[in-house]
């Protein structure tokens, strides 16, 4: 019943992923971004319809590929010291990864994480922006944008309340 409800589903009235395609395309349009995601289905639809919009230099990485790290490498090929990489065609500049690289990975050529969808865990969102805030940073602030649940999802699973709380717990 979901899939035939799903079938009219059109990509250019997905609010986040408007939101997504803003942030890429015209409020850091010259940087890089890496962009968390929890679900590999999710990573793949992201990039596949960012790459319809134009968006250049993109790539998706998840648990299925053969190598993560050669994905880390293009995208941030100076913490890496992959100079030939740096500045060529096959660097990345925007990265979409499930949590396959939310560990052990040197990204911190980018100072901007985003979260398409919450984690349960919030150890996760500490682990994603460990990737760019490390030793080698160039840059002065790392920015770490979060999308939230839609309303009527908030309010079946209470995510934002839970990691509120969390948080408030951590610290």
């Amino acid at each position: 019943k979901i899939l035939n409800i799903a079938k009219d589903w059109n990509p250019e009235d997905d609010r986040k992923l408007n939101a997504l395609d803003t942030l890429i395309s015209k409020k850091h349009n010259k940087e890089k971004i890496l962009v968390f995601t929890q679900f590999a289905d999710t990573a793949e639809y992201l990039s596949e319809q960012l790459k319809k919009r134009n968006i250049k230099k993109i790539d998706c990485v998840t648990g299925n590929c053969d190598n993560p790290t050669e994905y880390a490498q293009r995208f941030s090929p100076v913490s890496n010291e992959k100079n030939d990489i740096y500045n060529s065609e096959n660097e990345l500049r925007v990265l979409i990864t499930t949590d396959v690289l939310s560990e052990g990975q040197n990204l911190q050529d980018c100072h901007i994480v985003l979260n398409y969808d919450l984690p349960w865990a919030i150890i996760r969102l500490i682990q994603r922006a460990g990737r760019v805030d490390r030793i080698g940073q160039k840059s002065n602030e790392i920015f770490c944008y979060s999308f939230l649940p839609e309303e009527g999802v908030e309010k079946i699973i209470k995510l934002r309340k839970r990691l509120k709380e969390r948080i408030e717990q951590n610290a």
